[in-house]
């Protein structure tokens, strides 16, 4: 298990947990939260408030995104004592090749690669413009 403590509009960014099935549980927030199975599957987006679960099954790319001006904390737990966790965008574009990247990308060259890495946040973030302009942050 851990504990998230998000922000004021904060997102915990897109990720995935190799090794595990995770239940997410709202603690005292609500919550904007998507998941994204496998190519060709449809993306799942939902809120849950406090008190409310999402699930997101082993290897799903999801998000947490606080929706509330105010702090939000939520519990989630694994069926693995090893979950892993991979961040979406860091593992896409900080780990592979920038020749690969940019190839998987319709022949992005090597500097908008570089470009792209240099603008990478860390995780969780200060979430999506539109909520921090609504917050005042």
């Amino acid at each position: 298990m851990t504990i998230g403590y998000l922000g004021p509009c904060g997102i915990n960014l897109p990720h995935t947990h190799p090794r595990a099935t995770e239940i997410n549980f709202s603690v005292d927030g609500d919550f904007i939260v998507g998941f994204y199975q496998e190519n060709g599957a449809e993306f799942i987006m939902n809120e849950i408030h406090k008190n409310q679960v999402a699930v997101f099954p082993k290897g799903a790319i999801h998000f947490e995104q606080n929706l509330n001006c105010v702090p939000a904390t939520f519990v989630a737990a694994f069926n693995s004592e090893d979950p892993g966790v991979l961040t979406v965008a860091n593992a896409f574009f900080g780990s592979l090749p920038a020749t690969v990247v940019g190839a998987s990308l319709g022949g992005l060259n090597i500097t908008t690669v570089d470009d792209i890495r240099s603008q990478l946040v860390p995780n969780p973030s200060i979430g999506i413009a539109e909520c921090r302009k609504r917050c005042g942050l």
